[in-house]
């Protein structure tokens, strides 16, 4: 009974070339990287120094709020996700600093490229990784959540909109900041670069109405405003608003940013 599958997969024509196998364990090479890579993390000191820093830093932010309004206003559901987008300036450079550029110092990037799996599922496989991890870790601040609706009503359609916004919009800036880690072989440098751009699409809407006050550049203004990211969550989805637009923004930054990974990766497997 065991021959039988074995079997089915050689048969073949002479019009169709012996490939399914090898495709079949080609398109899982992305889940072997991704579950190395997720075990990396949780046996790391920095992914729990930073869930450990940013979970405490937001604990003591909720905490104060409760005491200082003493039931005197709305339950802040949006509070938790919108200070954790703002954090990822931080937690996406230090999640994404060593995964390409540490195999790169250490000359294990080729040999991994010798495996049966190209570069576009070896990147989806560590950026699947580090976005699980911030997965996790945004599923850990829902403990505000029970806490809020143990003493009031919280607006749950709110919620579900901020939440589903920061998930998209932390899997965006580790995809941005990917991109670095690819480019530089230094972890620090990785890690700068990653928060400077993702500082700067984070200002891009305070650029825009600088640019907006000078003549002629209204339509500058605009396209920076839409480049950035707090215009597709803060007014939108972090008050729960769920717009086609602001979910194809995140998902087209982050194929747009691992496409741009991809690329680098190929360009220096050439090179080597």
């Amino acid at each position: 009974m065991t021959d039988q599958p074995m079997n089915m997969n050689v048969t073949r024509t002479d019009d169709t070339p012996l490939m399914e196998p090898v495709q079949i364990g080609a398109s899982l090479a992305f889940w072997a990287v991704f579950k190395r890579e997720l075990g990396v993390f949780f046996r790391s000191p920095i992914a729990y120094a930073v869930a450990f820093g940013v979970l405490l830093f937001m604990g003591v932010l909720f905490m104060d709020y409760i005491i200082s309004n003493n039931g005197r206003a709305p339950a802040p559901t949006q509070q938790m996700p919108g200070l954790l987008t703002f954090l990822m300036f931080l937690i996406a450079p230090l999640l994404t600093m060593r995964l390409i550029a540490e195999e790169s110092r250490e000359g294990t990037l080729e040999t991994l490229m010798t495996l049966p799996m190209n570069e576009g599922q070896f990147i989806f496989g560590k950026f699947l990784a580090a976005w699980a991890y911030y997965t996790v870790l945004l599923a850990l601040t829902l403990v505000h959540l029970a806490i809020l609706a143990s003493i009031g009503v919280p607006d749950w359609g709110a919620a579900a909109g901020a939440y589903l916004g920061a998930w998209l919009y932390g899997g965006t800036c580790i995809a941005l900041a990917l991109i670095w880690s690819a480019i530089t072989e230094d972890q620090i440098v990785a890690a700068f670069l990653g928060a400077a751009t993702i500082l700067v699409l984070y200002l891009s809407e305070s650029l825009s109405t600088t640019l907006r006050e000078q003549p002629n550049l209204s339509g500058v203004a605009d396209f920076v405003r839409e480049l950035g990211l707090q215009a597709h969550y803060g007014p939108t989805m972090l008050q729960g608003i769920v717009r086609l637009e602001d979910i194809l923004y995140f998902v087209f930054m982050i194929i747009g940013a691992l496409f741009i990974t991809t690329r680098i990766v190929e360009i220096r497997r050439w090179r080597s």
